[in-house]
């Protein structure tokens, strides 16, 4: 048996890819969960907090846990991929800040050497 995991969606996705990783996950339409936490965030404005802690904590979906044909590979609105500039630009951020702060790090210790 598979092990189903929550992740973000790398397909679904319109901001972080939360809401299509929920869907996927609860089995249903990504649609419905968008609209129940718009309508939960008019009323209450908890889940716009829960969704943005759940688009920091939440894992990527990995490659290959679609295939292909999972999803289209066109969106009118969006191009050719579901958000992809936006992943790429928050990988290149991430490599960016690991790189800083191995840099810092580094200086560091090389200070803490010399003492």
């Amino acid at each position: 048996m598979m092990e189903r995991r929550l992740y973000r969606s790398r397909y679904d996705k319109r901001l972080f890819g939360v809401c299509g990783g929920v869907a996927h996950f609860l089995g249903i339409d990504s649609t419905l969960v968008r609209i129940g936490v718009v309508i939960l965030t008019l009323f209450t404005g908890v889940p716009l907090l829960i969704y943005l802690l759940l688009g920091i904590i939440m894992p990527k979906e990995p490659v290959w846990t679609h295939s292909p044909d999972s999803y289209p590979p066109h969106d009118p609105l969006f191009g050719n991929s579901y958000g992809s500039d936006l992943d790429s630009e928050i990988d290149r951020l991430e490599k960016r800040a690991l790189l800083q702060e191995v840099q810092r790090l580094r200086a560091e210790l090389a200070k803490w050497r010399g003492v």
